[in-house]
């Protein structure tokens, strides 16, 4: 049976995952996987991959901003409005951490760790760069590396 309380959850999951840009990205690996003929197994392992980085990502950024946008009152942040919890993003971020770990690795050993790495660079904006002048490289990196994927 589907709750409010779960309904806000799932609100609050989407919304942590930073959903147009995880949707955006996906769609491009999609189609730069089909349009260089990656054949269907790949492409739809390269699009699973991809977006569970992605909502990685996202997930880790609103948990590990939780307590600051807490403290400043950021209404946009599903932690602030009490949708989902520091704690449940965490859960999440490693779970799909996890999987785009397997999924990328599912490619190959050599595009699998190109991807794993774009992943940690991201996640290295969200844990140590975000506040400093290196924040640019991890997306001009990650999105370099994506491409390679």
């Amino acid at each position: 049976m589907v709750t409010g309380r779960s309904r806000g959850l799932v609100r609050g999951l989407v919304v942590a995952s930073h959903f147009p840009p995880t949707v955006m990205v996906t769609a491009f690996a999609l189609a730069l996987s089909a349009g260089i003929g990656a054949g269907a197994r790949t492409t739809t392992l390269v699009a699973l991959a991809v977006l569970t980085g992605q909502l990685s990502v996202g997930w880790s950024n609103d948990w590990l901003d939780a307590r600051r946008d807490v403290a400043v009152g950021r209404a946009d942040k599903p932690v602030v409005t009490g949708l989902v919890t520091a704690a449940t993003l965490r859960t999440a971020a490693l779970v799909a951490l996890g999987a785009c770990l397997v999924l990328s690795l599912a490619t190959g050993l050599l595009p699998g760790v190109v991807h794993v790495v774009a992943v940690g660079v991201a996640w290295s904006y969200n844990a140590l760069l975000k506040a400093t002048w290196w924040s640019w490289a991890p997306y001009a990196v990650s999105f370099g590396l994506l491409a390679v994927f």
